[in-house]
């Protein structure tokens, strides 16, 4: 048994229909649905979709990893439920969405609903020459890569799921010895698709930021070029991480933080041990950028 890769995060916007424009006409993702005030998006790279947007203040409402089949699904049900959360099930609840099983994170600031889904599309490997729903339009991100957090406990919440879902802590931030103070896991080879942070911020926070997946660094020079005809403010970047070693470029739009990453790294030693930062500073920075006062704040 084993979870296959991030599937898509459902965020709250503060204004729907400027977020929809925004994520279509900008960001260059396409409309793959709505159901009630939800609004599903995709990259295009398949017809699943990637972001919903959902009316209401800002942070993630829920996100998903895909697994294979429904004995994935029935085994992790009894794990959770083994850790003491209630577990709920659903059918076809969500566009391309065939099963699920739903469940509230434990040790964060608000609720935050984890789900484990199987699809209907599941294709071998991304053809940009064979992507049925790309818009080819806007920045044009080929995926959503990862996403990071804001919770209550990181030390928990990563003994969670380790034990529970066989997640792997790739690297930990430990401003003291056993203290947690941020997390990047993996489920995977790729460094990390689920990183969550503590201890700053606000405790209404749920979300630090959501990545989507750029080629290289022409690609996203080339998004950041479209977005700056749009008013864009970068807050961090362009750089590339110590800690995790992407490229990356943060900044704000429809009340969340986008990153534009790439170059993702491999984790060719599923054995590795966990590596651990005593520095948050020069973890963010290969190249010595200092980070703004204002990254510590999530929505």
């Amino acid at each position: 048994m084993a979870i296959e890769k991030l599937a898509h995060a459902e965020l709250r916007v503060p204004d729907i229909e400027k977020a929809i424009d925004y994520n279509v006409n900008v960001f260059g993702l396409k409309e793959m649905g709505r159901i009630g005030e939800t609004f599903y998006l995709g990259c295009g790279f398949d017809n699943n979709y990637d972001l919903a947007l959902t009316p209401g203040g800002a942070g993630i409402a829920h996100f998903a990893f895909q697994v294979k089949n429904d004995d994935d699904l029935k085994f992790y049900k009894k794990r959770v439920e083994d850790y003491g959360i209630k577990v709920e099930e659903r059918t076809d609840a969500e566009p391309s969405e065939k099963k699920c099983i739903a469940f509230d994170l434990p040790a964060t600031n608000i609720p935050i609903r984890m789900e484990l889904i199987t699809v209907e599309d599941r294709p071998a490997y991304f053809n940009p020459a064979f992507s049925p729903n790309r818009t080819l339009k806007g920045a044009g991100p080929h995926d959503l890569d990862h996403l990071g957090l804001k919770v209550a406990n990181p030390k928990i919440l990563a003994q969670f799921l380790e034990s529970a879902l066989d997640f792997k802590m790739s690297d930990i931030f430990m401003p003291a010895p056993g203290v947690y103070g941020a997390v990047w896991s993996r489920v995977q080879e790729y460094h990390h698709e689920l990183a969550f942070m503590g201890g700053v911020g606000g405790p209404t926070e749920s979300l630090d930021h959501i990545a989507f997946l750029f080629e290289n660094i022409d690609h996203m020079k080339r998004a950041l070029d479209m977005l700056a005809l749009h008013d864009l403010k970068l807050e961090f970047g362009v750089g590339r991480h110590a800690l995790g070693a992407n490229l990356y470029a943060y900044y704000w739009a429809c009340g969340n933080r986008y990153e534009l990453s790439a170059e993702m790294p491999r984790v060719v030693d599923d054995q590795a041990e966990t590596l651990i930062w005593n520095d948050i500073t020069k973890s963010m920075s290969s190249w010595g950028v200092q980070m703004p006062a204002s990254f510590k704040n999530g929505s």
